[in-house]
């Protein structure tokens, strides 16, 4: 069983470090372009399935692969990005200037600070699981893809790989890289990490 996924294309926000959450940003010129480039190598692995979150970020980074693989993308609010409360929208100068205190905490940890109106760590992990579980549904494709976000990527992979989710979340996610999970007889690992050849050229563009 392998799992295929994939961050969404860059935004305007993305590009200006602004905390984005549930805000529903589209991709700018750059991201649709990264979208095109990411159907090409999603499709070298032929998924069966592709998911994806309900914000267009996402539906516009999945709609050029779901074209070239003739499927239609499932889009669903469990692969929502994380709710960043009322920090959502803000850079991190906006943050200095209007909770100085909060910036504080958020500099030194950013999980472990108390953000007003974020979303519950509980909560988001039963959400995290049921996105996870449909993934993985016994009667579904041996290989599937999820186009999502940062943040719940990040943490997917944490519990993918059954690590201590209440400790560190390493995996950092490119704009329209590729990671591939795999499980072979019940053992669990990171086929592929981050990869970007796809985007050689555009990065910087």
């Amino acid at each position: 069983m392998r799992i295929i996924l994939a961050r969404h294309g860059q935004t305007t926000a993305n590009a200006e470090k602004r905390f984005q959450g549930h805000i529903d940003f589209p991709l700018n010129e750059l991201g649709l372009q990264q979208a095109e480039n990411l159907a090409g190598q999603l499709s070298q692995y032929n998924p069966g399935r592709i998911y994806t979150s309900d914000l267009c970020r996402s539906i516009q980074t999945a709609a050029p692969a779901a074209r070239l693989l003739r499927l239609d993308p499932i889009p669903s609010p469990i692969y929502r990005e994380y709710s960043w409360g009322e920090l959502e929208g803000l850079s991190w100068p906006e943050i200095k200037e209007r909770y100085p205190a909060l910036f504080s905490r958020l500099r030194h940890d950013l999980r472990g600070a108390d953000i007003p109106g974020q979303e519950p760590q509980d909560e988001f992990r039963q959400r995290l699981q049921k996105g996870l579980s449909m993934l993985l549904d016994p009667g579904g494709p041996r290989t599937v893809a999820l186009i999502g976000h940062g943040r719940y990527l990040n943490a997917m992979v944490v519990e993918y790989l059954g690590l201590d989710f209440n400790g560190p979340w390493p995996f950092s996610f490119a704009s329209a890289a590729v990671t591939v999970l795999e499980e072979v007889a019940g053992r669990r690992r990171i086929l592929k990490f981050n990869e970007e050849c796809h985007l050689t050229g555009e990065l910087h563009a």
